[in-house]
């Protein structure tokens, strides 16, 4: 058996959690395996597993637009390969959900992995992501869905045979910090989020609700990974009182998990996701987790963290007050936590999708 993986998302991304998905899957896939026919990429996780030969684009410019540029790019070669060669694979997995290689995989077996259902939402809604995603729900043979509440998601909102669909969780493993790397990279005592800022991220939910309690807990600082702080959210923050207690830290693998492990404790307060990563990221480092009670939460963290409803700015910041006032509740989610992680592994989510390769073929 082989399968080729679609280069689309190894070239649209850098970081994320789709190219890290794909990585993990296919650095846990017997060697010879499986192939990626396009080498325009710039993603961190394909260089950190060596998985195929790059060719970076750019790499110390962004300009909006540029992954986009760069799947336009990849996708002739990607094409050639898959006319030239197709009997050297046998199943195609599809990394993104761009049509232009339908007519090239023919007949062949045809994966799509399905995340979460944000294009489709009110503050989210992109025509064009939504009519690709239908399309190629429509073309596969078989939908891996991240969690149940993501399969839930697309039985709701899309025509689709149940029967078409696997739900395969991610995983995670146990990260490994040098002892060289001891140190803090944050001296203060701090509440970390982490990722993206937008709308259903619920980052000035959350802030409103740090900015009600940071006079009780002044030495207290919000740790910020991905993004500088915007313009507008610089004003926010500087209404809301809290401008000198947010702190932006660019972080790659090795610092994110050293935040994780410095932390008090992690705050995870989206509105909704298809699986949620940070919140094992988080607990198989041994931070506790603070979260919404909301999406597929619960199905990942279990009885794991500490919910609160993610609409309510007074119940995030009473349990970002319990949080911070009770060491013992921090110490039992902490082990809650571990215990947690331990269920899921990347072995175990590449193993399934090896599983679900060979019934197609």
């Amino acid at each position: 058996m082989k399968v080729l993986f679609d280069p689309q998302i190894f070239a649209s991304q850098v970081y994320g959690g789709v190219s890290k998905y794909f990585a993990e899957v296919m650095a846990r896939m017997p060697s010879g395996s499986w192939t990626v026919p396009g080498w325009l990429s710039n993603n961190e996780y394909a260089r950190h597993y060596s998985l195929f030969r790059q060719i970076p684009f750019l790499p110390k410019h962004d300009f909006r637009g540029k992954g986009r540029l760069m799947v336009e790019l990849v996708k002739p070669s990607a094409l050639a390969y898959m006319r030239l060669n197709r009997n050297k694979y046998d199943v195609v997995h599809q990394t993104n959900f761009d049509t232009y290689l339908f007519k090239a995989v023919g007949n062949k077996p045809l994966v799509t992995t399905y995340h979460d259902i944000n294009f489709l939402t009110e503050h989210n809604y992109v025509p064009r992501m939504v009519k690709l995603q239908t399309a190629s729900l429509r073309r596969a043979d078989a939908v891996v869905a991240v969690s149940n509440n993501t399969k839930a998601d697309m039985l709701r909102y899309f025509d689709i045979d149940p029967d078409k669909i696997t739900v395969i969780h991610h995983g995670i493993d146990l990260p490994v910090i040098p002892a060289t790397l001891s140190e803090r990279m944050v001296k203060e005592p701090y509440i970390l989020y982490v990722g993206a800022r937008h709308l259903f991220k619920n980052f000035d939910t959350f802030i409103t609700a740090f900015a009600q309690i940071a006079k009780q807990y002044p030495e207290v600082k919000v740790v910020c990974t991905r993004s500088d702080i915007t313009p507008g959210e610089g004003e926010m923050l500087k209404r809301l009182g809290v401008a000198d207690r947010v702190q932006v830290v660019k972080a790659d693998e090795m610092t994110l998990n050293r935040l994780y492990r410095d932390a008090l404790f992690f705050v995870f307060p989206s509105k909704y996701e298809g699986f949620g990563m940070p919140i094992l990221e988080a607990m198989v480092n041994g931070c506790p987790v603070a979260l919404a009670d909301a999406s597929c939460f619960p199905e990942i963290a279990g009885d794991s963290g500490l919910y609160f409803d993610p609409a309510d700015v007074d119940s995030i910041a009473d349990a970002l007050k319990r949080m911070l006032d009770d060491e013992t509740l921090r110490s039992e989610l902490r082990q809650k936590g571990y215990r947690r992680a331990a269920d899921f592994s990347w072995q175990r989510t590449a193993d399934k999708h090896i599983e679900l390769y060979k019934g197609l073929i």
